[in-house]
């Protein structure tokens, strides 16, 4: 299959930035420009768009809300936002509501802005191709098709998740640790890691057995899944401990994320308690590292290691956080 020159749409009520962003992109794909969400939306109609940028803040449709209306009537078209740094946390809970690829953040780097889209666009066809392949094995054969289908996808999700808590293992912590230090390295942007312990966890798994203790482990896996960016990823780093690899995000910011996790868990009830606990549920400890320029992400970790010590001789249920000079941040 032949993929065809990609039409994008740039959305932004500054005229400066929508010149500034077509001549940026102009070589990677044909470019619409709007000056409204309202426009936007009439370009969408008339044209076959895969890819949109818009900005978030506009005054008669924020850009999240010209995602929500789009992803009802073309939900196969690859959308970013254009945003301003200081209003990245406030987008973290709408930008799973409208199906983000991702966020750039202003002043944008027009290289890397360049590679963004490519990528994306390479996301687009490659869906797009296993739309096709779908609806040709359809025709051919709807029971083979299905059998195929998820097959392909368990054995696919089986190499990268973890069996039991159904977030990533070890083998997709580490990829996804390598490529997001590249790109810190690359291009200069934070990233820290978070080392999350259940505390107590081998007391609660002897008292209850390990039924109610992979149980409890699931739970929590799900609550930190849930209250972490769609940006963000998270693995089972081992035994009753995960991580959570936070991009585009610096010490300060980290530690006010892991702190939000830590009182999501607190907050989160058990159907068991242990011994000579009045209360029916677990906390959990996380350490917290920013990125420097170390190259070997074992060093990160190492970090993110030693503050999780921190935590646990703190009391547990607490978390600590050691900032680019290695010096700690406690809370």
């Amino acid at each position: 299959m032949q993929i065809s020159r990609h039409s994008i749409l740039l959305i932004d009520d500054e005229i400066e930035n929508l010149k500034a962003l077509e001549r940026t992109l102009m070589t990677v794909a044909t470019v619409y420009t709007a000056a409204s969400g309202k426009a936007g939306l009439e370009i969408v109609e008339k044209n076959p768009i895969s890819l949109i940028i818009c900005d978030q803040r506009m005054p008669e449709m924020t850009g999240i809300e010209f995602f929500k209306i789009l992803q009802k009537t073309h939900p196969h078209i690859i959308r970013i936002i254009l945003t301003g740094y200081t209003d990245v946390e406030d987008l973290i809970e709408a930008i799973n509501e409208v199906g983000l690829y991702r966020y750039v953040t202003k002043p944008w780097n027009n290289h890397e802005l360049k590679l963004i889209v490519q990528r994306a666009l390479e996301h687009f066809d490659s869906e797009a191709r296993n739309r096709q392949l779908v609806e040709e094995l359809k025709h051919v054969n709807e029971g083979l098709e299905k059998t195929v289908q998820d097959r392909t996808q368990k054995l696919n999700e089986l190499a990268v998740t973890d069996e039991l808590t159904q977030v990533g293992n070890p083998r997709y912590f580490w990829a996804q640790l390598h490529a997001e230090i590249e790109r810190s390295q690359r291009y200069g942007h934070p990233l820290s890691l978070l080392l999350v312990d259940v505390d107590y966890f081998k007391a609660y798994n002897d008292e209850h057995g390990h039924a109610v203790g992979d149980k409890a482990l699931k739970t929590i896996a799900q609550v930190l899944k849930k209250n972490i960016r769609s940006t963000d990823f998270i693995a089972r780093y081992g035994g009753e401990e995960f991580a959570v690899i936070l991009t585009e995000t610096p010490p300060k910011k980290a530690q006010e994320m892991a702190e939000r996790l830590r009182r999501s868990v607190a907050q989160k009830k058990f159907a068991y308690k242990i011994k000579n606990k009045k209360k029916k549920g677990l906390t959990i400890s996380i350490g917290a590292a920013g990125y420097s320029k170390e190259k070997n992400p074992k060093k990160l970790v190492l970090k993110a290691d030693k503050a999780l010590y921190q935590a646990k001789r703190k009391g547990r249920n607490c978390v600590v956080c050691v900032d680019f000079n290695k010096k700690f941040l406690e809370k």
